[in-house]
């Protein structure tokens, strides 16, 4: 059977245990988009699944004719697409601050986050990248406050990629900080926790792993 024919509603291929397929689903759940879900295996990418997506990464996002397959391509998408309520704040200065925001927590927790996923990286490179992750998260406190939600009053894109990092520590081993300085982070992920479209993000099989 075809994964790619025949199909009517918006389609997200995914890695069930994956920070960037989470992120989407987050996405999803939040504006209330009708979506399937296909699970595949990161390291064994069906062939037809190369063909619209040669980099072979997931999530990919199939909405008829349109193959999305940058995680941060497909939040803006489904932003634009679906906007209410939207995820990128309306007005430019805003919107250019919260996009710098992103570059840094793409660049310093991202990144290491998707080493540390990936099933053929070395030992070596996955304890590397655990450090780096620690430090960074040690050198990011100053950005959390006492707001509802990641430097906003409503749930921003910043809160859709940050919660699967935050939510994925515990299970590889790396700590939050405990001091003082770490309060308004800890107490950002305590409430994040109970929030309807993050509980729903949540996969069978990370329910399985890593709650």
């Amino acid at each position: 059977m075809s994964l790619l024919n025949n199909r009517s509603n918006m389609v997200l291929f995914q890695n069930e245990m994956g920070h960037r397929s989470q992120k989407i689903r987050m996405v999803l759940s939040e504006k209330g988009i009708a979506c399937d879900f296909e699970s595949l295996d990161p390291e064994n990418i069906p062939t037809e699944i190369l063909e619209v997506n040669p980099s072979g990464s997931l999530p990919l996002l199939i909405d008829r004719e349109l193959s999305l397959y940058h995680s941060g391509l497909i939040v803006e998408y489904l932003d634009e697409r679906f906007p209410h309520p939207p995820l990128l704040p309306v007005y430019p200065v805003a919107r250019a601050q919260t996009r710098l925001i992103l570059h840094r927590i793409e660049a310093d927790w991202c990144e290491p986050m998707d080493i540390i996923e990936e099933e053929t990286a070395s030992k070596n490179e996955k304890t590397k990248n655990k450090k780096i992750l620690e430090k960074n998260l040690s050198n990011s406190l100053s950005l959390f406050n006492n707001q509802n939600f990641f430097r906003s009053d409503e749930l921003t894109v910043l809160d859709t990629v940050i919660m699967p990092i935050l939510f994925r520590l515990s299970f590889y081993g790396i700590k939050l900080p405990s001091n003082k300085a770490a309060k308004p982070l800890n107490e950002y992920l305590e409430r994040m926790r109970e929030h309807k479209s993050f509980a729903d993000s949540i996969s069978e099989s990370e329910k399985e792993l890593l709650i």
